[in-house]
């Protein structure tokens, strides 16, 4: 963080013994460090652009040129939106869950008068901007050797049926298929339905892994192997623990126990790279997980 000092150091006429008048020494100094917050400043960028003409060519010619330097690019054409208003925005609403009408009143307070309507339209025409980087990350998901799944129910004002946002990534957990810079790929698909139609329309003829918590929908891929989700099991094994009663163990325990032996594994794996990964996944969580189908 940048940090600025300030002394707080007595007036010349302060630096004197207030008991003999004679003049003071410095034998050192207190500190204390305190966060400062400076609210987002907003403010208009005006470009002026002289336009400038040949004053014989006005005489003599019948078109004159006129020479200028071009408007700025705008991710938006004719709109006054700068590319850090609009991240500012996308920002706000979908990484820290800021609804666009409340940020209409954080503009209104700042003294901008910028209404949720015309934000919601920047967010569609922004969105298409991003469609061939989304494309390209789809590209790629379907690249990589596992693949997981899942589908959440979502509260879509006007809609008369139940959404869902569903999500597809992966960790470019496989040396065959890194992305070099990209840690993860996380994509959502938006739908107003739950159906099988749904993951066969996204992944298509995706033939890799695919893990997910076991929904019927996802056998209608049938070109991938299915793998489960080990947090899934263990949820039932937590259940089942429920039901034992308190103070008691049984099966469910010993299964809990080989689970929590793989996850300090996976703790102990991370940072390390994806072939390293799979080398001691196979040499050590292979077993492990012999051993707890058994």
């Amino acid at each position: 963080l940048p940090r600025e000092h300030i002394v707080l150091d007595l007036d010349d006429d302060e630096k004197v013994c207030s008991c003999c008048q004679h003049p003071l020494h410095k034998i050192g100094e207190d500190s204390c460090e305190k966060l400062e917050f400076t609210p987002a400043v907003l403010k208009v960028l005006e470009y002026v652009r002289p336009k400038y003409s040949c004053r014989q060519c006005e005489k003599e010619a019948d078109k004159v040129s006129i020479s200028q330097k071009p408007a700025p690019a705008s991710i938006i054409p004719k709109s006054f939106a700068t590319e850090s208003l609009l991240a500012n925005i996308i920002l706000g609403k979908y990484q820290y869950a800021l609804p666009l009408y409340r940020q209409e009143t954080l503009f209104e307070q700042s003294g901008v008068e910028l209404s949720r309507t015309t934000m919601a339209r920047w967010m569609m025409q922004v969105s298409e901007r991003f469609t061939p980087l989304y494309n390209a990350l789809h590209k790629h998901l379907l690249e990589q050797v596992v693949i997981q799944a899942d589908e959440t129910p979502l509260t879509v004002l006007k809609e008369d049926k139940q959404c869902y946002m569903w999500v597809y990534c992966s960790g470019a957990d496989s040396p065959e298929a890194t992305l070099e810079g990209v840690k993860n790929i996380v994509l959502y698909d938006y739908q107003n339905r739950r159906s099988r139609a749904c993951p066969i329309g996204f992944l298509g003829d995706y033939n890799g892994y695919l893990q997910t918590d076991g929904y019927r929908v996802y056998d209608g891929l049938e070109k991938v192997e299915h793998l489960g989700c080990l947090a899934h099991a263990r949820r039932k094994f937590m259940d089942a623990k429920r039901v034992q009663g308190k103070g008691k163990t049984g099966k469910a325990d010993v299964a809990l126990a080989k689970i929590q032996k793989l996850y300090a594994l996976e703790t102990r794996l991370k940072g390390r790279s994806a072939l390293e990964r799979m080398t001691e996944r196979q040499k050590l969580a292979k077993p492990m997980l012999d051993d707890l189908h058994k």
